[in-house]
C-alpha cells in the first residue's frame, strides 16, 4: 500500500469518528458501541490492505463484520463485545510476554 491511498483512508476513518461524535448527541445511545466496533472494523481493513495485520487480526475483523451485519439486540451485542475485549486482553498479554 503507498502512503498516499494510506494517508486517505485514514484521513476518511478520522472524519467518520469525527461526524459519529457528532451524530451521537442526537443518535440512541446503543449506537456509540456499533459506531466503535465499525471504526475499529475499518481500521482493521486499513491494516489488512496495508499488510500490518495478521491471523488474529483478521479473524477479529471477520468477527466484528458478523456483528456488524448481524441482527443482535442490545443485550446479545454487550456479550459479543465483552468476549471481544476478553479475547483482545489474552492476546495483548500473550503479545507481551514475547
Amino acid at each position: 500500500m503507498n502512503s498516499d491511498r494510506l494517508g486517505d483512508d485514514l484521513f476518511k476513518l478520522v472524519g467518520y469518528l469525527v461526524t459519529s461524535a457528532y451524530g451521537l448527541y442526537d443518535e440512541p445511545a446503543s449506537y456509540g458501541p456499533r459506531r466503535l466496533m465499525d471504526s475499529a472494523r475499518q481500521l482493521l481493513s486499513i491494516m489488512e490492505v496495508a499488510d500490518l495485520s495478521d491471523s488474529y487480526l483478521v479473524k477479529l475483523k471477520q468477527d466484528l463484520d458478523g456483528e456488524r451485519f448481524g441482527n443482535s439486540d442490545d443485550q446479545a451485542l454487550r456479550e459479543f463485545l465483552d468476549q471481544a475485549c476478553l479475547q483482545y486482553a489474552a492476546e495483548l498479554k500473550e503479545r507481551a510476554a514475547s
